[in-house]
């Protein structure tokens, strides 16, 4: 089972449909439909334990809706209606950057997402499979389930950004089941999509959007020699900004549209050393070349 952490448009209600609006790849208006629906009436009822232990806290008070791709379980609509606008069009957005086929999404996950801080955290308390998950951990995704704790807790904010981060390990899951992505690329990958996705959505994609890497300091041997989390939270940001300006890098430097054939390679074992002279045998002869091209161009 793959495991990871991290961290508009306009709606237009009629009845329980809810048609939204929101920036497609081209600039135009895609609609994406949410449905609430009652529980016997979703297209499957296969939560999983870790599903049963959330939908088994004050189970009256989930309500349930289906996405075109997606099974959402909530405690409000307004996160409900948020969560629907935005999922769909991630799970788009990295699923054409990947090169998936249809018949790869076509199976419906879920989705759950908490009321508040207190909600979620009774949730991880009593879900005993996670309970090797750090502390900082306040969404994530568990194979192709989302977990979602999706309003900051310290500003109440809606995290579009974790929500696409998260939405992009989904993804992976979907379009590489049982496979198990290498730790830095996991993270990395899912860092640099969920700034691209989230600034596509808003038609406004630029260097804005995209991290600033202060504390990245580890380099690509350092990266893939890590197979477990850091424990604490200086370390887990050197991961995640390390990882995200790596993978950076290989879509900037190089053709982006050999990205996923690179990531097809690791995720099906390659070492990374073997594969780059593989993908780009023309930008770099050896990983050596790569590696000092990184240490010298990298930003």
């Amino acid at each position: 089972m793959i495991f990871s952490i991290h961290r508009i448009g306009l709606a237009l209600v009629t009845g329980c449909l809810l048609a939204v609006f929101a920036p497609g790849f081209n600039g135009r208006a895609d609609v994406i439909q949410f449905q609430e629906k009652p529980w016997d009436q979703l297209a499957n009822h296969d939560v999983g334990e870790s599903g049963n232990v959330a939908l088994g806290l004050r189970p009256t008070a989930w309500l349930h809706g289906e996405t075109p791709s997606w099974i959402i379980h909530y405690r409000r609509i307004t996160e409900a209606k948020r969560v629907a606008l935005e999922i769909d069009f991630h799970i788009t957005f990295v699923a054409k950057f990947l090169g998936a086929q249809p018949g790869q999404l076509a199976h419906k996950a879920n989705v759950f997402v908490f009321e508040d801080e207190k909600d979620w955290k009774e949730f991880m308390s009593k879900a005993t499979q996670f309970s090797n998950v750090s502390p900082w951990a306040s969404s994530f995704a568990y194979g192709e389930d989302l977990f979602l704790n999706v309003r900051n807790g310290t500003t109440g904010i809606f995290d579009s950004q974790t929500l696409a981060h998260e939405t992009t390990h989904a993804v992976v899951a979907r379009v590489y089941p049982r496979k198990r992505c290498p730790l830095w690329l996991n993270e990395g990958f899912a860092e640099e999509m969920s700034g691209r996705s989230v600034g596509a959505r808003m038609g406004q994609f630029n260097q804005r959007m995209l991290q600033r890497f202060h504390a990245a300091s580890l380099t690509p041997d350092q990266l893939t020699a890590m197979t477990t989390y850091p424990t604490d939270l200086p370390a887990v940001a050197q991961l995640y900004q390390s990882a995200e300006k790596l993978v950076r890098f290989m879509m900037t430097d190089a053709p982006a549209d050999r990205f996923p054939k690179l990531f097809e390679l690791l995720v099906n074992g390659e070492d990374l050393g073997a594969a780059i002279p593989k993908v780009y045998p023309d930008k770099y002869a050896t990983y050596d070349a790569f590696k000092d091209r990184f240490a010298r161009l990298a930003r």
